[in-house]
Parts: structure tokens; sequence; C-alpha cells
């Protein structure tokens, strides 16, 4: 699992280009467990019973849907800065935010999981 996060991770730096830092590294970090923890809530919207479960989830999030995380981190990690706003405009550039969260988009193709019991 921390393989794979450190090339996500490689990847998330990829894509902050010139503007990344080296003191970024922790927010980027912060931005894949984040990612990783909303596929991971979508995947099981029951929850787990217990730690050995969620690890398993986890570690199965990331096998299945490593680009979702990425692409969730990344739209995440455009909005650092303008938190909060529903609408940004500057010198003909224009971005519209639906809300705070993750748009409901980036989960699709995501297959919730529930046990029957």
């Amino acid at each position: 699992m921390e393989e794979k996060m450190d090339e996500l991770l490689q990847q998330l730096i990829t894509y902050a280009g010139e503007d990344y830092e080296e003191s970024q590294e922790p927010f980027l970090v912060t931005l894949l467990d984040d990612a990783l923890e909303e596929v991971v809530n979508f995947m099981y919207p029951f929850g787990f019973a217990n730690e050995d479960d969620y690890i398993h989830g986890k570690y199965t999030a990331l096998k299945r849907y490593p680009t979702k995380i990425r692409k969730i981190a990344e739209y995440h990690y455009d909005k650092r800065g303008i938190e909060g706003m529903s609408s940004y405009s500057e010198s003909g550039f224009q971005s519209t935010y639906s809300d705070a969260g993750t748009p409901k988009s980036y989960f699709r193709g995501i297959v919730p999981v529930a046990l029957i019991v």
C-alpha cells in the first residue's frame, strides 16, 4: 500500500509542476490520504466491522481506483487558497464550484460494496 501511495505522490508532484516545492510534500500526502478516505467511504457506505476490514478496504481502493484517488487529490490541490468560494473570476478566467466537497462525478465508476446479513 505504501508503494502505491508513493507512486501517487510522485504523480501529484509531477502534476504540480513548477509550483511544487519540497515543503509542500506533507500537504500533498494529506490530499492523497483524504482522497483515499473519500473513495473508501464511497466504496463502503455502511462502514467496517473492525480495523482489519478498514485496512483491507483502503488496500482494495488503492488497487482498483488509483486514478480516481489521484484525480480527487488534484482537484483539491487546484482549489487550494479558494476554499469556500462558489465562484471565482479574474481577467476573463472563471471557475465555479458546486460545493466545498468533491463533485459526485469524480466517483463515477466506483462500485459500492455491502454485505448481506
